[in-house]
């Protein structure tokens, strides 16, 4: 399937690892113009040399997704490299997981701010070129913590369940716009932060990292742990012209393990 692509000017947000660094990957090697951002800048400039490998034409910018600037200056960035915006991923998140009580406010809500508002924040600045495009869209990685309930998952689920009515009131607001609004959840992936979660697993149950690992795995209907390499295609297919009737979705990566019924 020719995904139409080619050209397209894309925006990732968290771009420089895991989940996003496999998108911006997906992206290139379809012909797109990727940029990508983050705040580490040793990690984004090898991610975006990595990226240019492929053959595609790819920028990176540090920016604070904490604050309004940065998210203005990420869009921004992105159209003074390629002219315009088509697409915008919104992948940048936190890493922070607790109980009620073991947790401060700035906690609680570090990953609404650094993933929900920072989403918004960006969308808002990025709605005029989108508009421009004629076909914008955009595509917000959330969680399945945003459908299910697990120890620690907290902050998790603050941040994506409202993730997900956010997407859903926008993509009212845009959908006369010809843009699209959708959100993908993915379950535990096996990123590159894998092998701490693999080990902290083993001793917290002492098990060989061999038997914590298959015991990962169990969790999941299809026998293995999801991988960034699995989400990456729902998000070029959502990005492309053939999901224009697509839109104010969430749709779970999870290998089939999240424990609940959505309709």
């Amino acid at each position: 399937m020719d995904l139409g692509l080619k050209g397209k000017s894309i925006l990732i947000t968290g771009g420089n690892r895991g989940v996003g660094f496999s998108i911006a990957c997906a992206f290139a090697r379809e012909g797109a113009h990727v940029a990508i951002c983050a705040r580490n800048t040793d990690v984004l400039e090898t991610a975006v040399q990595q990226i240019r490998e492929i053959g595609a034409k790819a920028a990176a910018f540090s920016v604070d997704l904490f604050t309004t600037e940065g998210c203005i200056e990420a869009i921004a960035a992105t159209v003074r490299a390629f002219g315009g915006l088509d697409v915008l991923v919104n992948n940048a998140s936190t890493n922070i997981g607790g109980r009620l009580e073991e947790l401060t406010d700035e906690q609680l809500t570090e990953r609404f701010m650094g993933k929900t508002l920072a989403s918004m924040r960006c969308c808002r600045a990025a709605l005029p070129f989108l508009r421009e495009s004629n076909a914008g869209r955009i595509v917000c990685i959330g969680g399945t913590s945003a459908r299910m309930v697990a120890p620690s998952s907290l902050p998790g689920g603050l941040g994506n369940s409202s993730l997900v009515n956010f997407a859903k009131h926008l993509s009212n607001d845009v959908a006369p716009d010809a843009i699209t609004v959708n959100v993908i959840h993915p379950s535990f992936t096996k990123t590159d932060r894998y092998p701490d979660r693999l080990a902290a697993r083993a001793t917290e149950r002492g098990l060989t990292l061999e038997a914590a690992g298959a015991s990962f795995a169990a969790e999941f209907p299809i026998g293995r742990i999801v991988e960034p390499t699995d989400i990456a295609p729902l998000v070029l297919f959502l990005a492309s012209p053939h999901a224009s009737a697509i839109t104010g979705q969430a749709i779970a990566v999870d290998g089939g393990s999240t424990p609940c019924v959505s309709y």
